[in-house]
């Protein structure tokens, strides 16, 4: 039976960083292979769709191994592969990782003698995943031998699939969207079908997540450009089916005449506030979006205080699109002006958000991206 009507798409595992030890723009992984000598070990690179041999060596009865590769300042995605059996692993520019295997179950049997706590997270989440696909196994298994109905197999595995989504999210995605291991959570997957999809809804969350913390700690990693597109096609087609089940407000959204999109977000208070309603007080209006999380916030923090206090008739209404709610709130707590938190990317896909931070100038009814906080002046 084909899987992929079981909602499930197989994608290459993806393996993030950490640090710990190391000369500085190498990466060490090191250890012991046993019942496998004479058998060829790879390190292998799973940055793109294939994955790339990068070195090899050819085990002896100790079974040693010790592979340094040039490492990045953003996490990287290998895999050490031995015949069809592999273990994943993240390295950075100063990761030291040891590990020991056994040759006869190279991935059950793999432990981290010293390393990190990102690769520690990341084999806890691939035993997860492999509990979980060995369940689905027997599903199918049932469902081919005649002994369970089709729609039976289906619940069970979307139970099982949910199970997971819901340890991966609650363990490793939301309480951290920028570590290692959230990225490597996002990305499990199962022959033929991933278990986060960009078309599931309800996925939408965690792939706006972890694409807004890696667009804001990694923009400069190879493989962020593709998650932000994923996370912003996920947010778009959860907002398409709000729409597609809400009609009669989509009709009136449409026939409405605006020059701008509306953002309806709540503040640190817990109040609902309006962009269109704050328009029409008047003023003119900076709409500003950042993440609190970025090493550049105190610098934006402090160019927008400057220019609040020099013309107290402007209106900053600022969207964060941190996910995790106690940041945002502490953040922001003393800040004088409106700060809202876009925990779905839904105003950020409004505006065609493509960086952060990215600044909007609101007068009247007209509607102007700025390169920077002081263009609204112009």
């Amino acid at each position: 039976m084909n899987t992929k009507t079981l909602r499930l798409v197989l994608l290459l595992p993806f393996l993030l960083a950490s640090c710990s030890g190391g000369k500085s723009g190498e990466f060490i992984a090191e250890g012991t292979i046993t019942d496998a000598s004479g058998q060829v070990l790879y390190l292998e690179s799973t940055d793109t769709d294939e994955p790339q041999a990068l070195d090899s060596v050819t085990l002896d009865k100790a079974g040693h191994f010790s592979f340094h590769r040039e490492g990045h300042s953003y996490p990287s995605f290998f895999r050490l592969r031995l015949g069809e059996s592999f273990i994943p692993f993240t390295a950075n520019s100063t990761t030291r990782l040891s590990l020991s295997a056994s040759g006869k179950d190279l991935f059950s049997s793999y432990k981290i003698k010293s390393g990190d706590k990102a690769n520690e997270q990341i084999r806890e989440i691939t035993l997860l995943r492999s509990a979980t696909d060995k369940k689905i196994e027997g599903i199918i298994s049932a469902l081919e031998a005649g002994t369970i109905s089709q729609a039976s197999a289906l619940s069970s595995i979307d139970s099982l699939s949910s199970k997971l989504k819901e340890a991966l999210t609650d363990r490793y995605i939301y309480s951290d969207p920028r570590s290692p291991a959230a990225y490597f959570a996002l990305f499990q997957s199962y022959k033929g079908g991933t278990y986060f999809s960009v078309d599931s809804p309800g996925d939408d969350r965690a792939f706006a997540a972890v694409g807004t913390a890696y667009e804001a700690f990694y923009p400069n990693a190879p493989y962020t450009p593709l998650l932000k597109q994923a996370a912003l096609r996920s947010v778009a087609l959860a907002r398409a089916r709000r729409q597609a089940s809400q009609p009669d407000s989509l009709a009136t959204r449409q026939v409405e005449a605006v020059a701008f999109p509306e953002i309806q977000l709540k503040d640190q208070q817990g109040q609902l506030r309006s962009l269109r309603a704050e328009v029409a007080k008047g003023r003119p209006v900076l709409v500003s979006f950042t993440s609190y999380a970025a090493a550049w916030s105190p610098a934006l923090v402090a160019e927008l205080r400057r220019l609040q206090s020099s013309h107290p008739d402007l209106l900053i209404f600022e969207v964060s699109l941190d996910q995790d709610a106690y940041l945002w709130k502490n953040a922001s707590r003393s800040l004088p002006w409106i700060s809202t938190q876009d925990l779905s990317r839904e105003a950020a896909v409004d505006y065609n958000v493509q960086s952060l931070p990215s600044f909007f100038s609101i007068r009247g009814t007209e509607l102007r991206r700025l390169d920077e906080p002081a263009d609204i002046l112009r």
